[in-house]
């Protein structure tokens, strides 16, 4: 009796691990584009903590995401942009939809103005990254 349940006690443990570690992707919940690697492939992930954009979108994304799920995420952070020997950082919110084979396809990133006003982009995923 006490190698059966040594036996039932592992197998649970190590279940529970393969499901705590398993990858979001695993889930069923779409990506996003973050970046392009050393070898130039694209990297898409599930919740990734940075976006690399191109300068004139908005830079490099440092997110926090407040919602994930199969058809839209949200979240916030800022947005670091640097040009012309000036680096601004802008606080913004995102919005990801439109899922297309398992990946989003558009992103709006909105930013506060320094009229109060937001600043809108909208940008939609090619195979290059993103563009408006």
């Amino acid at each position: 009796m006490g190698k059966l349940r040594t036996a039932l006690i592992v197998a649970i443990l190590l279940a529970l691990t393969a499901w705590i570690a398993a990858p979001a992707e695993a889930s069923g919940l779409p990506t996003i584009w973050a970046t392009v690697n050393s070898k130039g492939v694209s990297v898409y992930k599930v919740r990734p903590r940075t976006i690399d954009l191109a300068e004139a979108y908005g830079g490099t994304l440092t997110l926090t995401w407040s919602s994930w799920t199969k058809s839209a995420a949200k979240g916030s952070g800022d947005a670091v942009a640097s040009g012309m020997g000036a680096t601004t950082t802008l606080n913004v919110n995102v919005h990801a939809s439109r899922v297309q084979h398992g990946k989003f396809t558009r992103l709006t990133v909105t930013t506060t103005a320094s009229n109060g006003a937001p600043d809108v982009e909208k940008l939609h995923l090619t195979a290059n990254g993103w563009i408006t």
